[in-house]
C-alpha cells in the first residue's frame, strides 16, 4: 500500500491549525481586513463562525467595489458580532465624503457604546474641507483614538473640544485646530499633532492638558505662539512647525526640536532639562546662513543651560562656525553638561569647528564629547 505523503503533510499541517486556540486564530485573522477574515473562516468548519468573536475589527473601503457595498458589508459585521462586548478595538480606512458620514456615526455609536478601547479612522476626503459629526469625538470610555486624514491640502476641522475623559493616547493628523481641543481629555498622557495647521485667525494655541507626559507636533503651521499648559509634561518632540514662540511648563525633562528657523523660547520652563536635541534643517546648500540664524540659535541654546546631555546636528555647528567673532560676545551656558554629542549623520562633508566646541564645553571640561559620523567615514 503506497502512501501519499503530500496529502499526509496536508492533513497535520490542517490538524494543527484547527488545533490553535481561538485567540491565537483571532490575532492571526486580525493582520488582515474583515473582508478577507470571512471569506478565510468559510474555508473551515472549524473556524467558520470566528469571525463572530474576533475583538479587533479592521474595515478598509478599498476592498470594496461601491461604497454602498462597503456600508452594507460593515453593517452585517457589526450586527452579527456575537460578543460584541469584548471588541477591544476598531479600524477604519475609508472614502470620506457626506455620504459616509452615516457609516461613521454608526461605527462610533457601536464603539463607544460597546466600550471599545481603541478606535483607529484613516479617511480620504473628497473635499477640500470637511466637518466630521461631533458624535465621533466624544465617548466616555475611549482610551486611544487615532483620526487621520491622508489627502493633501485637504484636512479635517475640528471646532469644538475633543470630550474624551478616559482617552490615554491620541494620534491627530491632517487637521485644522481651532481653539481649544484638549482640555476635556483629563486623562491624555500622550498626544500626536501632524500634518497640521491652526485657523488664520488664532495667533496662540493652547494645548491645556492636566496629565499629558508626552508631546510630538510635527509638520504644523499657521501660528505664531504655542502655549503647553501640561504640568506633568516630560517629553516634548518639534519637528518643521512654523512656531515663533514657545512657552513651554517648569518640569520639562527632554526637548528635541528640528526646524528652520528655530523658534524663540520662553526663559522660563526649561530649568529641570535633562536631555536636548536641537538640529536646523539641512537647508545650507540652497540657503546661506544669516548673523540672524546664529544669533538664533545662542538664544536658543542659552535657555537650555541645565541640560545635561546635549546633541546638535552638523548645520547648528555649520551655522555658528559662520560667525566665530558673535561667540565672543557670550560665555558658555552649560555647567551641568554631562555629554556633548555632534550629529554629523546626514553631513556633506565632516567639519571639526574649534572655536564652537570650545564654546559648548567651556563650562563643562569633563563632559564627554561624541561624533556621529556618516557611514563610510
Amino acid at each position: 500500500m503506497e502512501f501519499d505523503h503530500n496529502k499526509v503533510r496536508r492533513v497535520v499541517e490542517e490538524d494543527r491549525l484547527s488545533s490553535l486556540p481561538d485567540e491565537v486564530i483571532h490575532k492571526i485573522l486580525s493582520c488582515f481586513g474583515m473582508k478577507f477574515a470571512v471569506q478565510t473562516c468559510l474555508l473551515s468548519s472549524r473556524w467558520k463562525l470566528l469571525w463572530t468573536s474576533m475583538p479587533c475589527l479592521n474595515f478598509s473601503s478599498w476592498q470594496f467595489g461601491t461604497l454602498c457595498n462597503f456600508a452594507k458589508f460593515v453593517t452585517h459585521i457589526l450586527s452579527h458580532h456575537n460578543h460584541p462586548a469584548l471588541v477591544s478595538s476598531i479600524n477604519l480606512n475609508f472614502l470620506g465624503g457626506a455620504a459616509n458620514h452615516l457609516l461613521l456615526k454608526k461605527i462610533a455609536k457601536y464603539a463607544f457604546s460597546h466600550n471599545v478601547q481603541q478606535l483607529n479612522v484613516v479617511t480620504w476626503p473628497v473635499s477640500n474641507l470637511v466637518n466630521y459629526p461631533p458624535c465621533l469625538l466624544s465617548s466616555q470610555s475611549l482610551k486611544h483614538f487615532t483620526f487621520s486624514c491622508h489627502v493633501t491640502p485637504t484636512r479635517i476641522i475640528l471646532e469644538t473640544p475633543l470630550d474624551f475623559p478616559a482617552l490615554t493616547t491620541l494620534h491627530l493628523s491632517g487637521i485644522e485646530l481651532c481653539g481649544d481641543l484638549f482640555s476635556k481629555c483629563v486623562s491624555l498622557k500622550d498626544l500626536t499633532v501632524e500634518q497640521f495647521v491652526v485657523e488664520d485667525d488664532l495667533e496662540v494655541f493652547d494645548i491645556i492638558a492636566p496629565r499629558l507626559c508626552n508631546l510630538r507636533l510635527i509638520y504644523g503651521s499657521g501660528f505664531k505662539l504655542i502655549n503647553v499648559i501640561a504640568p506633568q509634561l516630560e517629553n516634548l518632540t518639534i519637528t518643521d512647525c512654523s512656531i515663533n514662540y514657545l512657552k513651554a511648563p517648569p518640569g520639562l525633562s527632554s526637548l528635541c526640536y528640528t526646524g528652520y528657523p528655530l523658534m524663540r523660547l520662553c526663559k522660563v520652563g526649561f530649568h529641570s532639562l535633562n536631555k536636548a536635541t536641537i538640529g536646523l534643517f539641512n537647508y545650507h546648500s540652497i540657503i546661506r546662513y544669516k548673523v540672524g540664524d546664529a544669533r538664533k540659535i545662542i538664544n536658543m541654546l542659552l535657555k537650555l543651560h541645565s541640560v545635561r546631555y546635549l546633541t546638535l546636528n552638523a548645520d547648528i555647528i555649520e551655522c555658528l562656525s559662520s560667525f566665530p567673532d558673535l561667540l565672543s560676545h557670550y560665555l558658555s551656558p552649560f555647567s551641568n553638561l554631562i555629554c556633548l554629542t555632534i550629529d554629523y549623520k546626514d553631513a556633506y562633508k565632516v567639519k571639526m569647528y574649534t572655536e564652537v566646541i570650545n564654546f559648548l564645553l567651556e563650562n563643562s571640561p569633563s563632559a564627554t564629547f561624541i561624533m556621529k559620523l556618516p557611514k563610510g567615514c
